[in-house]
């Protein structure tokens, strides 16, 4: 846990300093990223106005005298130095008299004397991206014709590729030293904190006696100090708990006896019958209100099973109230151990006994029935029989849901009215509630 809190705080002095180097080395980079790019640019529009003005220069004597031949072979050969890759030459009446390549005269941003002499495009010719300008020729004060001049921009977005190439190296350079810089940094101030860390987590585990070294820088020591007197006062405080923890005991065992007649007493006016162990009436009522509820919504059939104790009575009246009531908590154990992990037994109260059973059919239910029957008569096939017609058994009677009710009650008074039947047909029987009649025949 404190190499976990330690190492949360190193991550996140080491993404801070990352985090502050990167915002700045990004401020910084833009920064010199925009005067780079003035700076080239710059130097490209110089040099292209350079070459505009040399064109102009060479074309000034052929235009003068209406030259064709010389204009084209000029504009031809400025394209062979490698930097214009497109010339259009106009005359003095402003007209096309040369176009290099022939198929840039089609260009209408080069075919037209342009109403601002200084205009100046960028474009894509063909597949190039390029920066055409405007030059006009003058031989004197007079206007005897005019350039346009395409240069290829790729220098340009060559030297800024090459640029941002550099800038990302650098940028990573920096952002990998702050990084390690920052984690030896980092390390070096929290490794004393993780010592000291330890020694809490010590003292957190109950070994008071954990004493800190002190050393290290002035704060650290005072935190050390400060550790050392919270260690002694909890071992204080833990000798005196242990004197008041040896009293308590004492006190404790005093008070065991009133808590357990108070458990018996709550038991008996909850929902656990206190010498079976298993529901009573109120604690079976709330469980079958649980699963009716259950079972409506999701359609499942439910089995309630009501049984009596067959020759109880006899064998109560011959062998006393103890002996009944060691009876009737062995035939609760037989009930929990026939039962599923879903299914809820409850004593109802005297030799009755009442069982739950979700999902499943009438005529399994009565099939589980007669299971308990026979589980009851193994159960108590040793106990002390005073006589034949003391034998303890069990009748049972079945009702389900939905078909013989959909409510407590109605459950219940059916399976108590098959009880009924199977008490007054001899011991040891299972029978099923009678269907309900009809709306019309009630």
């Amino acid at each position: 846990m404190t190499s976990r809190l330690w190492g949360s705080l190193r991550r996140r002095i080491v993404l801070t300093a990352v985090g502050g180097t990167l915002l700045v080395t990004v401020l910084v980079l833009l920064g010199a990223g925009i005067l780079a790019r003035e700076e080239a640019e710059s130097s490209f529009n110089q040099t292209a106005r350079l070459v505009a003005l040399l064109l102009a220069e060479r074309l000034e004597e052929p235009l003068a005298t209406g030259d064709r031949t010389v204009v084209s072979h000029l504009a031809a050969q400025e394209l062979g130095r490698g930097l214009a890759v497109a010339v259009t030459v106009l005359d003095r009446n402003r007209h096309v008299i040369s176009a290099e390549p022939t198929g840039v005269a089609g260009t209408p941003a080069m075919a037209v004397w342009p109403l601002d002499e200084n205009q100046q495009h960028r474009f894509t010719l063909g597949e190039l991206p390029v920066d055409v300008r405007f030059q006009t020729v003058r031989r004197g004060d007079e206007v005897v014709g005019g350039i346009w001049l395409a240069v290829d921009q790729r220098p340009l977005e060559q030297a800024l590729a090459r640029y941002r190439q550099v800038a990302l190296m650098f940028a990573l350079g920096v952002l990998g030293l702050s990084g390690l810089l920052s984690w030896v940094a980092a390390r070096g101030a929290v490794l004393p904190l993780e010592e000291l860390g330890e020694s809490l987590a010590a003292i957190e585990r109950g070994a008071y006696g954990t004493r800190h070294p002190v050393c290290g820088s002035e704060e650290i020591q005072r935190l050390a100090l400060r550790v050392n007197r919270m260690a002694e006062q909890l071992e204080n405080n833990a000798t005196k708990q242990n004197r008041i923890a040896a009293e308590s005991d004492r006190q404790l065992r005093d008070r065991t006896r009133q808590a357990e007649q108070a458990n018996r007493l709550l038991r008996e006016i909850g929902h656990e019958d206190s010498l079976t162990q298993l529901l009573n009436r109120l604690g079976l009522e709330r469980e079958l209100d649980k699963y009716l509820s259950l079972c409506r919504r999701s359609g499942q059939p439910l089995a309630v099973i009501m049984m009596d104790l067959d020759g109880f009575k006899a064998y109560n009246d011959t062998w006393g109230h103890a002996a009944g009531d060691q009876a009737l908590a062995t035939v609760g154990s037989a009930l929990r151990g026939r039962a599923r992990a879903s299914d809820v037994v409850g004593r109802l109260g005297g030799d009755e006994f009442c069982i739950l059973i979700p999902s499943t059919r009438p005529d399994r239910a009565v099939t589980a029935a007669e299971g308990f029957v026979a589980a009851i008569g193994d159960a108590t096939r040793d106990l002390p029989r005073p006589g034949a017609n003391a034998t303890i058994g069990a009748s049972a009677g079945v009702a389900c849901f939905p078909e013989d009710g959909e409510e407590r009650a109605e459950l219940l008074a059916r399976a108590d009215a098959a009880l009924y039947r199977a008490k007054a047909a001899g011991k040891g029987k299972v029978y099923r509630a009678a269907p309900p009649l009809p709306d019309h025949q009630m």
